[in-house]
């Protein structure tokens, strides 16, 4: 048995499918693959990557987790309350919003521009279920039910970081943002692979490589870069697209 993580997409769903190539033939019924989050904002192909992971797990060979990035806990935000803008004013929101549905990405985008400072210094509502009405509804499910963090035999798999120590009480926004010290300062016993971080090792050809730190936290989020990076567990071994 093994565990195969996925660091960040950020919508990059061509070097999804260039990872994912790879990664498959390795999977047996007894894996797991886990992606790490943060599946939106950046590149344009955000529905195609959520469909990839859908279509993983009801065809794949081994069971397929999701976790909950800070992106999309974000996102969730403005969900609940049409009054919450940090996604859209400090994410890059209006891009996954355009990948759905132009028209949406429009209407939020004007009725932000009409709010001027109040949108900040105000509590001024936005019409977000535009977005949220055009989402498939397999997909509003599926960020709905993503998780903080998943603990298997081999790694503990989070977003963020983790504090190490008895994890049952750590909070989720922890495991998604990660502590401050981490990963410079983890020491537990705990191996931990995390993505969020923007951290890669660039080799002397500018090549993003893992983060190791004190061979016990494994950052894998390269896609800033392009590349798209697992990584299995107990052997770590690492897989990577080419670059997009």
């Amino acid at each position: 048995m093994a565990t195969i993580a996925i660091g960040d997409l950020h919508g990059n769903a061509r070097a999804l499918d260039d990872l994912l190539a790879a990664v498959r033939p390795e999977l047996g019924p007894g894996d797991e693959l886990v992606f790490l989050g943060d599946y939106l904002d950046g590149w344009p192909w955000v529905p195609e990557c959520v469909d990839r992971i859908l279509e993983l797990r009801a065809s794949g060979p081994c069971p397929v987790v999701a976790l909950m990035g800070n992106h999309e806990q974000w996102m969730l935000k403005s969900h609940r309350n049409p009054t919450a803008h940090s996604w859209v004013l400090g994410m890059g929101g209006l891009d996954t919003v355009a990948s759905y549905s132009p028209e949406a990405a429009a209407a939020i985008a004007s009725e932000i521009d009409a709010a001027g400072p109040q949108i900040v210094l105000g509590k001024v509502p936005v019409s977000y279920e535009r977005f949220f009405d055009a989402l498939p509804p397999t997909h509003l499910e599926f960020f709905l039910a993503l998780r903080a963090s998943h603990q298997s035999p081999d790694v503990l798999c989070v977003h963020g970081g983790s504090p190490g120590g008895a994890l049952d009480a750590v909070p989720d926004e922890v495991f998604i943002w990660g502590p401050k010290e981490f990963p410079d300062r983890y020491d537990d016993d705990q191996v931990v692979v995390y993505g969020h971080r923007n951290n890669a090792v660039l080799d002397e050809a500018g090549w993003p490589r893992p983060r190791v730190t004190r061979d016990r936290a494994f950052g894998i989020d390269t896609i800033r870069h392009g590349v798209l990076t697992a990584m299995r567990f107990p052997d770590r071994k690492v897989f990577q697209s080419r670059r997009y």
